[in-house]
């Protein structure tokens, strides 16, 4: 199975330019059986959302997903739902697979974490927690013990993520690895992957493809 695990759609990613039909469209013509959608939560993209009219941005955000699932599913594209996380603390990003709907309801509580007390909690609950791109410019490489693992294949076209020196830290602390194309736009569809013989059919078992390492990471023009 071939899974995209880091994508954006309009309406919660500011950066975003695609809608749900064009994500689904593009990741089924690139014949990808997975798409996580990874859209921005945070209080950026929380404001982004209330500046455009919106009024519950927890529900939507949600909501997104769940619509993007259902156009998805006639195409045979299973879609998934995932974050991408900022806290206040600084511009660094993070993904997290497996957290439930129910435990980021409160907003508040979400943005104003840190990579250590979040990741303490992702620890205690399952939740597999990655800093993604960590060697941008402007953020800052957290302890390896706040982590599940990192980013260490982001091919986001328009920004310098380092990949080599991601790969190099992550094999340095032993760390999980994952790739994503960090999808924004229609040149960035399906320009990186995992692959797993595993069948995922739900985020459990992705959560399980991806602690136990189940897949290869692979990259594409």
């Amino acid at each position: 199975m071939k899974i995209e695990l880091h994508s954006h759609c309009v309406g919660f990613s500011n950066c975003g330019k695609l809608t749900p039909e064009e994500l689904v469209d593009l990741y089924c013509a690139k014949q990808y059986d997975v798409l996580v959608l990874t859209n921005h939560f945070n209080r950026i993209a929380h404001q982004f959302y209330t500046d455009h009219g919106g009024n519950d941005f927890h529900r939507d955000y949600h909501d997104c997903i769940r619509y993007t699932r259902k156009i998805a599913a006639p195409k045979n594209l299973l879609v998934l739902g995932a974050y991408e996380l900022r806290f206040d603390e600084n511009d660094n990003d993070y993904l997290c697979f497996g957290m439930t709907e129910d435990f980021c309801r409160d907003l508040e509580w979400i943005f104003t974490r840190t990579s250590g007390s979040f990741g303490s909690a992702a620890k205690e609950n399952g939740f597999l927690f990655y800093q993604a791109h960590p060697f941008r410019n402007g953020l800052t490489v957290v302890p390896p013990e706040h982590l599940f693992g990192f980013e260490v294949q982001n091919t986001h076209p328009r920004h310098d993520s380092r990949n080599d020196i991601a790969l190099a830290w992550a094999e340095k602390y032993g760390m999980h690895k994952i790739a994503g194309s960090d999808c924004h736009q229609p040149q960035d569809a399906g320009t990186s992957a995992i692959m797993t013989d595993y069948p995922v059919k739900s985020i459990g078992d992705l959560v399980h493809v991806l602690r136990n390492d189940l897949y290869t990471m692979i990259q594409s023009e």
